[in-house]
């Protein structure tokens, strides 16, 4: 089954290439078909074998004038053969079944087929069209008073808008549903929404909460004996623990969930689970076990036809089997996978190819290869972090593109022509080998011809290059002299020396200009004159001292540009307005950015996360604020983190207005704190092009904690470097460290 995925995969991409570049691909064509086209006549699916037998009695009984009840009960065979490999054709066949049901103005039947359809719409992350059917479907169901299906359908739209990062509201349709089940005394479904207002929790990093939700969830799953529910809440759990990072915990929990979605029967819900534990293993880097519960997932992906799964399993694979020194196996793995991922146009799993690409190809010593592979990666990681900030607006989507649904469409009918897309292939089997014979007797006499053309294209490129590298120096001669700027802008450590025992700022921009910055101030207390004031009092115990590092949207010249407007904006808030509370500082900041670039009417998104600390020497606290950043604090030999909130500065915004938390820290006891962006933890590298991690960048901090501050910094930067070997530095790193 396997070998046949393959061979699919390179037919598909040959027949939609050929056309286009028939020359060029000859050879290769010629021996891929050679090899692999007994394994395609194989490739018949069984599923689409009962699919095509099915419609041929489905049209039957249209042309005979059965019965509605007789075309519903094909139809929804159909859909449920299928959903899960060819959504689109299970889209048309859910769309009959509710026009015979509006027909027939059977409501019940209406509703049912108006949720199968929005099933399908949010898998393939339609989300506009997915609530306006579940919308429907809540509508009607309410016209017939019938609460439990009120309830799922409220289960349902808060899904939809918990998939779009819209938790407030997703939540308050989460608790609309738990009460309509309370007050019906559905059990099973108490816990599905127990288990969703949980996710809720879980997102905003609301742990004991979120605990107190699965627990319950699984408590009233245990008593309803429903074996899908009990394996939802356990993979639930499991999602707590790894954000916990108590993998031992996460392990039992997918394992439990593993036998349960077993003896339910659903074979998506195993491999999605056996790919969680894959994950989980692989990040704790025992990796027979993770490739072992990673080939378990493929076998039910490749079942199921899940070819986007498929791509992501190889690139795990092919990362494990790199590891291994079985470079072209893992070689092969990812080129699979590339494949896949160009001809379907999904970013995340061709980027991961080709980082796995590029490494390989470095350890083969084809230096210029990796290099080149390095670059599209780098490409198309920027393409998956403009995606994924469109997706953060935070807003429902309003249209989908027609050209998508078409392209989506067209896929659903070429498997149904498969039969015809074989006999096409024979023929263009027959047509190459004339051309093959003819091109070879044409490429000699082209030679010299080409050979010309070549010279004359050289001379053209070295004047093109002459004039390029004439425009890159003025370029880098305009932005060394805003480096200069910038870096006018930034403090000196003088502060840190005058007002703490030890201190460091490491400060590394990924190119001249940065997008982070760091920011302190001294702010002074006005207090009226007193008979009992203290004249043998320090300066600066009368001020309260600030201290910030920003990382802004984006690198180099826009991130540059973000970062003065950011330095400006705080010198107006804390300077000029003495605001020193750092969630107010936050909550300014947020409105200055938005109303200074107008994104209350303009597309622009651009914004900030911050970390943000103000000590008081008097009472002996410090106060932090984090948007989307942390604070690492180490007391009496401990390691403490404080979760920033997880919201960013400026942006579109998403309803109601940013608010920032403030916490208390007692600085009493000697103390040492950290602030930092995410670019240190966030950079490829290692032995397995693998990201830094959060966990051992903060490992690293309190291993070092004791050391010199000078030290510190010095390890901190051979780490970075150590770790990133040749990869391309991904993002520009500040760290802020002071002892008090």
């Amino acid at each position: 089954m396997q070998e046949n995925c393959y061979i699919l995969i390179e037919m598909i991409l040959f027949n939609k290439l050929i056309y286009k570049h028939l020359p060029n691909l000859l050879k290769t064509a010629v021996i891929i078909i050679a090899m692999f086209l007994p394994l395609v006549l194989q490739a018949q699916n069984t599923t689409e074998k009962k699919i095509d037998s099915l419609d041929i009695v489905l049209q039957n009984k249209y042309s005979n004038n059965a019965s509605d009840e007789e075309i519903c009960e094909l139809l929804t065979k159909l859909y449920n053969l299928s959903c899960i490999s060819q959504p689109y054709l299970a889209l048309e066949y859910a769309g009959q079944a509710l026009q015979i049901a509006s027909a027939s103005e059977d409501h019940p039947q209406m509703a049912k087929w108006q949720e199968k359809i929005a099933d399908i719409y949010f898998d393939q992350k339609v989300y506009y069209m997915a609530m306006e059917n579940y919308l429907a479907a809540y509508t009607l169901y309410r016209e017939l008073d019938t609460k439990r299906d009120m309830a799922y359908a409220l289960l349902n739209i808060g899904r939809t808008y918990f998939i779009q990062n819209v938790e407030e509201v997703a939540l308050s349709y989460y608790m609309q549903s738990e009460s309509i089940f309370e007050e019906i005394n559905d059990r099973a479904g108490q816990a599905r929404a127990k288990n969703n207002i949980g996710s809720v929790n879980l997102a905003m990093y609301q742990y004991d909460k979120a605990e107190i939700n699965f627990d319950e969830a699984l408590k009233i799953s245990l008593e309803t004996k429903d074996p899908q529910l009990i394996a939802e809440t356990y993979k639930f759990l499991a999602m707590l623990y790894d954000q916990n990072e108590e993998y031992e915990e996460e392990e039992k929990m997918l394992e439990q969930a593993i036998t349960h979605f077993r003896i339910a029967g659903s074979k998506k819900d195993i491999a999605n689970t056996y790919f969680s534990m894959g994950e989980m293993l692989y990040h704790t880097e025992n990796y027979p076990s993770a490739y072992a519960n990673y080939q378990k997932a493929y076998n039910l992906f490749e079942e199921l036809d899940l070819y986007h799964e498929i791509a992501t399993v190889l690139n795990r694979q092919g990362r494990i089997t790199f590891m291994e020194g079985k470079y072209y196996v893992a070689q092969q793995m990812a080129q699979t996978s590339l494949s896949m991922s160009e001809m379907n146009e999904w970013l995340t799993p061709k980027a991961e190819a080709l980082l796995l690409l590029s490494d390989i190809t470095s350890k083969l010593g084809k230096t210029d290869s990796a290099y080149a592979l390095l670059l599209r990666f780098t490409h198309v990681q920027d393409s998956v972090f403009e995606a994924k900030k469109a997706e953060s607006f935070s807003e429902l989507q309003v249209s989908i593109s027609t050209k998508e649904k078409e392209k989506e469409l067209a896929l659903a009918e070429e498997k149904i022509n498969r039969n015809k897309l074989i006999i096409t292939i024979f023929v263009i089997i027959g047509i190459m080998g004339v051309v093959f014979m003819v091109n070879i007797i044409k490429n000699n006499r082209k030679t010299n011809q080409i050979n010309k053309q070549l010279q004359i294209q050289n001379d053209e490129i070295n004047h093109q290059k002459a004039e390029i590298e004439r425009q890159n120096h003025d370029i880098k001669s305009s932005i060394n002299y805003a480096a200069r700027i910038q870096s006018s802008m930034l403090p000196g450590t003088d502060f840190i020396k005058k007002h703490f025992a030890d201190g460091f700022v490491y400060f590394h921009p990924r190119e001249a200009v940065s997008g982070d910055f760091y920011w302190f101030s001294e702010v002074k207390i006005e207090r009226p004159p007193t008979l009992f004031r203290r004249k043998d009092l320090p300066e600066d115990e009368d001020g309260k001292l600030i201290i910030a590092v920003i990382d802004c949207t984006g690198h180099g010249v826009p991130g540059a540009f973000m970062s003065m407007l950011g330095d400006a904006l705080l010198n107006q808030i804390v300077n000029f307005q003495k605001i020193t509370q750092p969630d107010i500082i936050l909550n300014e900041l947020n409105k200055l950015v938005i109303a200074t670039l107008q994104q209350d009417t303009s597309q622009n998104n651009d914004g900030m996360d911050a970390a943000i600390c103000t000590i008081d020497k008097n009472t002996q606290q410090m106060q932090f604020a984090g948007a989307k950043s942390p604070l690492i604090y180490i007391q009496d030999n401990k390691m403490n983190k404080v979760n920033g909130d997880l919201k960013a500065i400026g942006g579109i915004q998403k309803g109601n207005e940013k608010n920032f938390t403030c916490h208390t820290i007692d600085i009493s006891k000697p103390t040492t704190f950290y602030i930092y962006s995410d670019g240190y933890q966030d950079q490829f590298g290692g032995n397995d092009g693998r990201k830094f991690m959060a966990k051992r960048f903060r490992d690293t901090l309190a291993e070092n904690s004791a050391l010199p501050f000078e030290s510190q910094s010095q390890i901190l930067l051979d780490n970075f470097n150590e770790w990133k070997q040749n990869y391309i530095q991904m993002d520009d790193t500040t760290v802020i460290g002071i002892k008090i």
